[in-house]
């Protein structure tokens, strides 16, 4: 199987959004933030361990786990467990560390498909070789936040504008990146934590309405449902 390899980058835009009638007038064929139904864990909790265990690293760790727990477990049923060092055959979410030119904080697919996968995710505490931006005082905030986008891709989510519905306005600024989901759970989402046309990074770590209602639609059997304006319900 083809692994896909894709990371968070450092910069927004400002997209206007698109008219909701255009893209909501069949909900059940243009689905609710972008997921991939098909990588969707069947278990819960999630195992999720470290491939390494620095000491020096362990308020990171820590962030790391208080980022996902604060945001995706939070507003829904879905829960991790392990994060210990990873044993050889470890299950689930098995996450690397590292500050590369060459790579971004990345996964190697969506959802279940990191199931086992040695790196499937990787990210970066200390940013001297990646992300500039991210020195200093914003280290531990870059650390907490592209975590938390990070793991939306670890439970099946997709970049927000790889969806079709995308606005051209966003696509002039920044086209589609890594694997396509299967459906669309809430109206395009310029808020989204998975949106690089967010004009806000990553949302400051923060999840949107649409990322919300998205993963309760996904994890806890909740309906996704849009108003008239094409908000969720």
């Amino acid at each position: 199987m083809k692994n896909w390899v894709w990371g968070v980058f450092l910069f927004a835009c400002v997209p206007t959004a698109a008219d909701a009638d255009d893209y909501l007038r069949d909900l059940t064929d243009k689905p609710f933030a972008y997921v991939s139904t098909s990588s969707k864990w069947a278990i819960n909790p999630v195992p999720v361990c470290w491939e390494a265990v620095d000491p020096q690293f362990q308020a990171e760790r820590e962030a790391v786990k208080t980022a996902v727990e604060a945001t995706w477990s939070a507003h829904s049923k879905l829960r991790f467990s392990g994060w210990q060092k990873c044993a050889t055959a470890n299950s689930g979410i098995r996450i690397g560390i590292e500050d590369s030119a060459a790579n971004a904080p990345h996964t190697m697919g969506l959802g279940n498909k990191l199931n086992g996968v040695r790196n499937g995710m990787v990210l970066n505490f200390t940013f001297e070789k990646w992300g500039a931006v991210c020195q200093g005082a914003a280290r531990q905030a870059c650390i907490y936040n592209i975590a938390v986008h990070e793991f939306g891709h670890a439970i099946g989510f997709a970049h927000e504008q790889n969806r079709p519905d995308t606005p051209g306005e966003c696509l002039k600024l920044q086209g589609p990146q890594g694997p396509n989901g299967d459906k669309v759970l809430t109206p395009w989402d310029k808020d989204s934590v998975m949106n690089y046309c967010n004009p806000v990074y990553v949302n400051d770590g923060k999840l949107s309405a649409g990322d919300i209602k998205g993963v309760q639609c996904l994890y806890d059997g909740i309906p996704c449902k849009v108003d008239s304006k094409g908000m969720p319900q």
